[in-house]
C-alpha cells in the first residue's frame, strides 16, 4: 500500500518501488546502469539530476561497506525555491546495498576516478530523455490499472520522495533527527517540515510542555514605578 504523505497525494510504496528496481534490471539494453541509476535515487534520495552529474571520485566507500556520496546542489535548489544550499555539497550515506550497486558498476564498466557512473551500454550518457522514457515504461508495468490513472508516481522524483518520507516516519522525529534528514535531502528544515508535514507525529496537548514554553516567552519583571532619570545640570 502506498503511503499518503500530503492531502492529494500518494507516495510510492517500498514494495513498488523495488519492483521498478526489477523491472529496470532485466531489460536488455543498459538494464544494470538504469537500475543502479533507479538505485541511487531510492536509496540515497538525490535528485535525478543530481544522479545523472554523480562521479566515480564522488562516491567514498569504506571497508565496512558503507560510505558518502559527495552531492553538488545548485540548479535544483533554485527551481526549488529553497537556495539556502545552493552551490554547497552535501555529503549523503550511502547504506551497503546502495554501495555495493555503484562498486559493481564501476567494477563491470572499468571506470575511473572522473568517470561519471551511469553511461549506458552503447557509451552514450545516460540523459533525462532516456530515463524518462524507462520510467514511463516502468510505471506501467508495475503499478495497477487504477494506480496508473492517478498522480502516484507519475516522476521519477517519486523515488526521492518515497525515500525522504520513509525517513522521516522511521525516525524518532526530534529536531536533530529532522534536521539530519533536511541536510540529507538538501533542503531546508522548514521546507522538509511543509512538504512532509503529515509525515511527522504531531505531539498531543500532554505531550506540550506548556510550563517551558510559558517560560520561555514570558517578559522580564518590570519595575512596579518608573525609574526616575537624571536632570541635567
Amino acid at each position: 500500500m502506498a503511503a499518503v504523505v500530503n492531502e492529494g497525494t500518494v507516495y510510492l510504496s517500498n514494495r513498488q518501488c523495488f519492483a521498478i528496481l526489477d523491472w529496470a534490471g532485466e531489460q536488455p539494453q543498459s538494464g544494470l546502469v538504469l537500475r543502479a541509476f533507479l538505485a541511487s535515487i531510492t536509496l540515497a534520495a538525490l535528485r535525478p539530476e543530481e544522479a545523472l552529474a554523480m562521479r566515480v571520485r564522488e562516491v567514498e566507500l569504506a571497508e565496512d561497506g558503507i560510505g558518502w556520496l559527495l552531492v553538488h546542489s545548485q540548479a535544483q535548489e533554485r527551481r526549488e525555491k529553497d537556495s539556502d544550499h545552493a552551490g554547497v555539497v552535501r555529503r549523503v550515506p550511502v547504506c551497503r546495498e546502495l554501495a555495493v550497486i555503484l562498486k559493481e558498476e564501476a567494477i563491470r564498466r572499468g571506470l575511473g576516478p572522473e568517470d561519471a557512473i551511469f553511461v549506458l551500454d552503447d557509451g552514450r550518457p545516460l540523459t533525462a530523455e532516456v530515463y524518462r522514457k524507462v520510467w514511463r515504461q516502468a510505471r506501467a508495468a508495475v503499478l495497477q490499472a487504477h494506480e496508473l490513472d492517478s498522480s502516484l508516481g507519475r516522476h521519477a522524483s517519486a523515488l526521492r520522495d518515497a525515500r525522504i518520507a520513509a525517513w522521516l516516519k522511521d525516525g524518532d522525529q526530534t529536531a536533530g533527527h529532522i534536521l539530519a534528514v533536511a541536510e540529507c535531502a538538501g533542503m531546508s528544515a522548514p521546507r522538509l517540515a511543509v512538504r512532509f508535514a503529515n509525515c511527522l507525529r504531531k505531539p498531543t496537548r500532554d505531550e506540550i510542555p506548556w510550563d517551558r514554553l510559558e517560560a520561555a516567552l514570558a517578559l522580564p519583571d518590570l519595575p512596579s514605578q518608573p525609574t526616575p532619570t537624571a536632570r541635567r545640570p
